[in-house]
């Protein structure tokens, strides 16, 4: 099963937590068992899935990702390569399977945009 989500993120760099709509598009499938791929298709978008984001921590991946790249003249899509366009996960008991305090990130580095997340789940 193949879905589409929509994301219209409202800053120039931000973190969009998009844990429980990928949770639906596992539900809706009705797959108790199998995978997950996420895909973002935009060159200065990303996904990640790591630990829930304080709003105070926002702004240390923004320090962090400069820091690696402090050339503000780079375009956007140079942050984005360093995050990356894809998450693969599992889907146990009808759900993706995260540690207590992970979340799964869509990223924007060239906003406000309307963008696409593409989600697949088999088995």
């Amino acid at each position: 099963m193949l879905e589409t989500l929509r994301i219209r993120t409202e800053k120039r760099e931000q973190a969009v937590d998009v844990t429980e709509d990928i949770q639906r598009v596992v539900a809706a499938s009705r797959i108790r068992e199998g995978f997950i791929i996420i895909y973002v298709p935009h060159d200065a978008a990303a996904v990640s899935i790591h630990r829930t984001l304080a709003e105070e921590d926002a702004p240390k991946l923004d320090r962090m990702l400069d820091a690696v790249n402090p050339d503000q003249e780079v375009p956007q899509y140079t942050k984005a390569a360093f995050v990356a366009p894809t998450e693969v996960g599992v889907i146990k008991d009808g759900r993706m399977v995260l540690g207590d305090d992970q979340r799964v990130y869509f990223y924007e580095f060239d906003g406000p945009q309307d963008r696409q997340l593409f989600v697949y789940v088999g088995k």
